[in-house]
């Protein structure tokens, strides 16, 4: 934070000059001035030294902070201690910490920050009420509503720059969240162009030897079935790279051309889950379904591949005889489904990565499951996302869809 440390250095100059008016209104004595100097000069010492040392990780930087202003605070309540406490006009130079701190600092460090200022200020308001209590003609009646006064405007101080420091948090992590999304779709979007183009280019010439080898075949005689066994062979094999081929292309351009329906998505669900189940007799299937009856708009076939796919996911990672929990409810102005596992998880590096396609935990997998889910989610304007469950057994993958207004 080199802002700080500027703002340290135009402190320490604002203190120096202040020297003078401090003696003229008897809060700094003579006998103090030496004290007063050295606390200003092991604050530029500190400043001096802390120059370019400040660490790039967020968590590092916030105690790092926190002990800069805490140095801060400690010179100033000690420069304060030495000329008149609460009752020298630049005990205000608190309110500066405490909004500081508020606004500098998150969470716990805030609070702690926060109490640290409230409790010095108490020091330094006891230190002048004894003081006053000695002190032959000293009227002590009005301290109170002074006293006060400094609590609740340092108080103020840190709650206003605590909440408006929390908003733009919030704000900052919002914009970060939609441009990182911004950018995986359109890296996304760039990369599918790309291999649809290419797998279109290359299923042509595979979909013509295809054709040559059947009519080879259909041209061998009966005795020669050695060959024709290779090349049945081939020709299954070829089948298959064009069968790939063809889903690729069909994958990469689907979100670009299906047209988006309006369905009531509690019955689709209902529907969808009711066929795989007939199709899975062994899963073992825990629904918790919304009553209210909700619209969104959606490509209808996408959307049930990829609730198919993610049913499968579920089953090949969950152990045998465990359950799979599909949730359908409303969250604000949003639908979500989730289908979750009890399975082993996944590692940070695969949840990282997982959407770019031909990236897959399968063995046989192609990565493009994941990645036609979240392309059908964003058409829709919606999203998808996979996270590990909060009790440490397996993953969820969650669709979020906006509510069709009636």
């Amino acid at each position: 934070m080199p802002g700080l440390i500027r703002f340290r250095w135009i402190a320490i100059f604002c203190l120096t000059l202040g020297i003078i008016p401090l003696i003229h209104w008897n809060l700094l004595q003579k006998r103090d001035i030496f004290y007063f100097i050295a606390v200003l000069a092991l604050l530029a010492t500190f400043n001096v030294l802390s120059q370019g040392l400040w660490p790039r990780e967020d968590q590092a930087r916030q105690k790092h902070t926190l002990v800069h202003l805490w140095v801060d605070l400690l010179a100033a309540a000690g420069l304060l201690f030495v000329s008149g406490s609460a009752n020298n006009p630049f005990v205000s130079i608190l309110c500066i910490h405490s909004f500081l701190g508020g606004m500098l600092l998150r969470q716990r460090a805030s609070y702690l920050f926060g109490a640290s200022v409230l409790l010095l200020l108490g020091l330094l308001q006891l230190e002048t009420y004894l003081d006053a209590r000695v002190t032959v003609g000293s009227d002590v009646s009005d301290l109170g509503l002074r006293f006060l006064s400094q609590w609740l405007l340092i108080t103020a101080s840190w709650f206003v720059s605590h909440y408006f420091s929390g908003l733009l948090q919030k704000n900052e992590m919002r914009i970060r969240l939609l441009q990182d999304r911004q950018h995986q779709a359109d890296r996304l979007k760039s990369l599918g162009a790309l291999t649809a183009g290419f797998s279109h280019q290359l299923a042509t010439p595979m979909n013509s030897l295809k054709l040559r080898m059947e009519r080879g075949l259909r041209k061998l005689s009966g005795d020669e079935t050695a060959a024709r066994e290779e090349l049945e062979k081939a020709k299954t094999s070829l089948d298959e790279c064009v069968q790939v081929f063809q889903h690729m292309a069909s994958v990469f351009s689907r979100s670009s051309q299906a047209e988006l329906h309006t369905v009531e998505i509690q019955k689709l669900a209902e529907d969808l889950l009711k066929v795989w189940e007939k199709e899975n007799e062994s899963a073992v299937i825990e629904k918790h379904f919304m009553t209210e009856p909700l619209s969104c708009r959606l490509q209808v076939l996408a959307f049930s591949n990829t609730f198919f796919d993610l049913l499968n996911n579920a089953l090949e990672a969950s152990p045998a005889g465990s359950k799979i929990y599909v949730r359908l409810f409303k969250k604000d102005s949003w639908i979500l489904l989730e289908v979750t596992d009890l399975g082993e998880g996944l590692s940070e590096e695969t949840l990282s990565r997982l959407g770019e396609p031909f990236v897959t935990t399968k063995v046989d997998g192609n990565g493009l499951g994941i990645y036609s889910a979240m392309m059908m989610a964003q058409a829709a304007g919606g999203e998808f996302k996979i996270f590990n469950n909060t009790s440490g057994r397996g993953a969820t993958a969650q669709i979020r869809l906006p509510i069709e207004e009636a």
